[in-house]
């Protein structure tokens, strides 16, 4: 469990942007025992090791035994439906009206053009 918990421990954590410190904070636990987590130093309890899977949205078996650079596409959809739905463009159900749709179409053909001109 330690080798893969680590190193999907610590990837989910720098993949979300966050820091030690910060995932500390968010699970009450110190900095340190974050530190020593991704490191495989320690192992959390089953608890924490719940309370990881739930703060990251992802199943237990991905978590521990899996890998989560699997789950990269998975992981960055999630992030585009947060930030849409912080913006407000997007409702709780995943939902996105006709019009906000068509903007974000239009954003995404912007992009790709930016792109390949580079």
């Amino acid at each position: 469990m330690e080798n893969n918990f680590a190193r999907n421990f610590k990837h989910l954590r720098i993949q979300n942007g966050k820091t030690q410190e910060e995932l500390g904070k968010a699970l009450n636990k110190d900095y340190s025992t974050i530190g020593k987590w991704e490191l495989g130093q320690r192992s959390p309890t089953m608890e924490d090791v719940i309370k990881i899977a739930d703060y990251f949205n992802i199943s237990l078996q991905e978590l521990v035994s899996g890998n989560v650079n699997d789950s990269k596409n998975e992981l960055k959809h999630a992030k585009f439906k947060k930030i849409l739905k912080d913006k407000g463009l997007m409702d709780e159900n995943d939902n996105i009206d006709e019009e906000n749709f068509n903007k974000l179409i239009k954003i995404a053909d912007m992009m790709k053009e930016m792109n390949d001109k580079e």
